[in-house]
């Protein structure tokens, strides 16, 4: 199938993760023949036997496994891989099957690069993938420092290595939690009924009133990922951030970790995903997360299928 008839389809998934990656129509189809070439040219150099897809990227099936389960939408799928351009630059190497795959949901706006999401309905689980994604499938105009360079080509070796249960995920992040308790050999952390883990830093006021809903509480913030002290997002200098407790417009994990609180209490809290940002774009390699996410192209800085830590001091309580 032309291109120019999937144009529509292709713009529609260009645009699923907060309008991402932005292009008129006749500039995507100039990359898209721009690409084609490009990726037609490095196939045939390089004497490579490759299927093409509708949606214009290539993929071979390097280690097949017929009696693996056939890879459906909404799976949540576990990944080794290898980014490379077609010039032979790595972006990234994660290979290591003695760590964890990393993870995401087979489904719309799943994944950046998103061709290694679409072609996760070609595959069964335990086999691997080569993949050819021209740029328009991959991180587009987009540059990282000398990472990426814009209009980059991709190969890719994929191993679609697992699929799992939202109660595995539920399983794996309370282990996540626990290990991560263990390894700092932190004291005084509880588990609410909410299932989320609660350290008092700091206790507050002793005449302060307690937060309740419908309260406007002011506090600073950090908010981590379990793996690295840098926080993602934070409050502006001393600058208090305010919310109506309660409300269904905050984020579920604020109404959970803030109500009982007091005046000048401080906190750390461990939140499981679902009850922090809940489902958000994954994103490969993970280091160029917080600059798409500064330049507007995802909407959320946290990583899917995380725990989150969440560090506050109430400045005010009304």
């Amino acid at each position: 199938m032309s291109r120019k008839i999937v144009l529509p389809v292709l713009i529609g998934l260009l645009f699923g993760i907060a309008g991402c990656f932005p292009e008129v129509e006749s500039d995507l189809q100039n990359a898209i023949d721009r690409d084609d070439r490009l990726l037609a040219d490095y196939l045939s150099r390089n004497n490579i036997d490759a299927t093409e897809t509708q949606l214009g990227y290539f993929y071979k099936k390097i280690i097949p496994n017929e009696t693996g389960n056939q890879i459906i939408n909404n799976d949540i799928i576990g990944v080794y891989y290898e980014i490379r351009t077609i010039d032979g630059q790595l972006i990234e190497n994660y290979t290591d099957e003695s760590k964890s795959p990393k993870i995401y949901k087979h489904t719309e706006g799943g994944l950046i690069p998103r061709a290694i999401n679409f072609a996760s309905g070609l595959a069964k689980v335990g086999e691997t993938f080569s993949l050819y994604i021209p740029s328009y499938l991959a991180y587009q105009e987009y540059n990282y420092q000398q990472l990426i360079l814009p209009n980059s080509n991709l190969v890719v070796k994929v191993k679609y290595a697992e699929t799992y249960t939202n109660a595995e995920i539920k399983e794996m992040e309370e282990e996540m939690i626990l290990d991560y308790i263990s390894e700092k050999n932190l004291e005084g952390f509880v588990k609410t009924a909410d299932s989320i883990y609660v350290k008092t830093v700091k206790e507050g006021e002793a005449e302060s009133k307690v937060a309740t809903n419908r309260d406007e509480i002011r506090f600073t913030y950090k908010i981590l990922q379990l793996d690295s002290e840098n926080p993602i997002a934070q409050s502006t200098g001393n600058t208090p951030f305010q919310i109506m407790l309660g409300s269904e417009s905050n984020p579920g994990f604020l109404n959970l970790s803030l109500k009982g609180l007091k005046k000048g209490q401080e906190i750390e809290v461990i939140i499981p995903s679902r009850l922090g940002f809940g489902l958000t774009a994954q994103v490969f390699p993970f280091s160029i997360r917080k600059d798409l996410f500064d330049k507007g192209y995802i909407t959320q800085i946290a990583r899917p299928f995380e725990p989150i830590i969440f560090k506050v001091a109430v400045t005010d309580i009304k």
